[in-house]
């Protein structure tokens, strides 16, 4: 009955829900922003070393802050983010020529949109805060608007193909109407318009974030990313979306912690460390699970994804055992829904502390990231290691299922395959009988 019920579902997701996705993923402004979302990564992972720092200092005052490298490397994202959009569009458009100096245009617009205070000295002062994370929604709406127009004027030029200049000055005029138009409406809207784009995007997305908030945002996140993990479709589909809304939580917990204010954000960048255990699917369970199987067949994927799945990469064990299973469908979606809301129980009551820093280092044991992340607190440990708990105690009944059943169908196999090979013997010795007869 299970078996059918999935059958169906499956069936359904594949005809409707898959070739949506799919085409989503396709889609040109799709793989531009979620490149430009990888592109930042290492920036991210760079901050992880202070958040170290910052303990030890904890413990031996005398060491110098490092902070500054935290500010400047994820403390900037935002700004990286509207220079890499405008950017990558020049390269998907075979220009090149025009990648660097697109780049530079998003950067230039995106701080015109900041409107900077200006100081009696006639100096600009900016908020540091909109360089990073909590600008990356600004900076994705601006990074787009500037690749826009390059996209347009990408097959636009001054000069024809037989000109004598030389390139590079070809490359300087080229640009003109592409830079002048996308500072032109920045400055309109800023300027002109007294819009405070910043803000505005925040309005506009305020029902997304706050939401995401919310005991109900907490669980929704992984519960689509893990649900349609199950059917092949990876969580990095998600990722911009995903990542844009953590981040920004992070980074304004960040900043308030620094002003010396308690953080506000649960779900925050990082509350993956309590869900994704063993990688998207807490399956680290799972893969020790294996190690133990009846099945010849999981024994051998268990010893093939245990060390994989220890720093929380697990597409070989999901692929290979998880994706389009039947018996494991519904402990994917009840550690989807239990562990984040566990998580957000854990934070909301105060048993574990909110994320004050970014420490990018995802193949690390989820309990290492989470004390990190949370400034130190032993309580995030704890949280870890009673979700891990959790989710053995969700996969175990379902595996045992799963196992017993591909074990019978090895058993089945090998009783056939015996069976077909006593057969071709008796039909040899027959026919050694009947040459002896003869």
């Amino acid at each position: 009955m299970l078996q059918k019920i999935m059958t169906s579902v499956q069936n359904w997701i594949t005809e409707h829900i898959v070739p949506v996705m799919n085409k989503l993923t396709a889609t040109y402004w799709f793989g531009v922003i979620s490149d430009a979302v990888l592109y930042i990564v290492p920036f991210s992972m760079v901050s992880a070393i202070p958040s170290l720092w910052n303990i030890a200092r904890r413990f031996w005052t005398f060491l110098p802050d490092i902070s500054p490298i935290t500010t400047y490397s994820f403390g900037l994202v935002g700004m990286f983010m509207a220079f890499i959009i405008p950017y990558n569009v020049a390269v998907k458009e075979n220009r090149k020529d025009r990648a660097m100096i697109a780049g530079f245009t998003g950067i230039g617009t995106y701080m015109l949109c900041m409107n900077p205070t200006v100081l009696e000295d006639g100096s600009y002062a900016f908020q540091m805060s909109m360089f990073g994370a909590g600008g990356m929604f600004t900076a994705m709406v601006l990074g787009f608007v500037v690749g826009f127009i390059y996209k347009r004027m990408a097959r636009m030029s001054f000069f024809g193909e037989d000109s004598l200049i030389p390139d590079f000055v070809k490359n300087w005029f080229d640009n003109i109407i592409s830079v002048l138009l996308s500072l032109f409406i920045g400055w309109l809207v800023t300027y002109i318009g007294q819009i405070d784009v910043f803000t505005m995007v925040g309005i506009i997305l305020s029902p997304v974030t706050s939401f995401a908030q919310t005991l109900p945002g907490t669980i929704a996140i992984p519960l689509v990313m893990d649900t349609f993990y199950f059917f092949g479709i990876s969580g990095w589909v998600f990722s911009p979306v995903q990542q844009s809304i953590q981040k920004s939580a992070l980074a304004e917990n960040m900043e308030l912690a620094a002003a010396g204010l308690a953080p506000v954000n649960i779900n925050a960048y990082g509350i993956t460390r309590y869900i994704m255990i063993g990688g998207e699917g807490a399956t680290l369970p799972l893969a020790f699970y294996m190690l133990f199987a009846k099945s010849k067949k999981n024994r051998t994927l268990g010893r093939a994804t245990i060390v994989p799945s220890i720093f929380n990469i697990n597409e070989p064990l999901i692929f290979s055992t998880v994706v389009a299973n039947p018996f494991l469908f519904i402990p994917m979606v009840l550690q989807a829904i239990i562990l984040p809301a566990n998580a957000y129980l854990w934070m909301s009551m105060g048993w574990a502390g909110l994320h004050v820093e970014n420490f990018d280092m995802n193949f690390l044991p989820n309990a290492i990231s989470a004390f990190f992340m949370s400034g130190g607190n032993w309580g995030n440990v704890a949280l870890v290691c009673v979700n891990l708990l959790i989710a053995a105690i969700l996969w175990f009944p379902f595996f045992k299922a799963a196992d017993n059943y591909q074990a019978k169908v090895e058993d089945e196999q090998a009783a056939e395959k015996a069976a077909k090979k006593a057969a071709k013997k008796a039909a040899r010795e027959a026919a050694k009988a009947a040459a002896l007869a003869e």
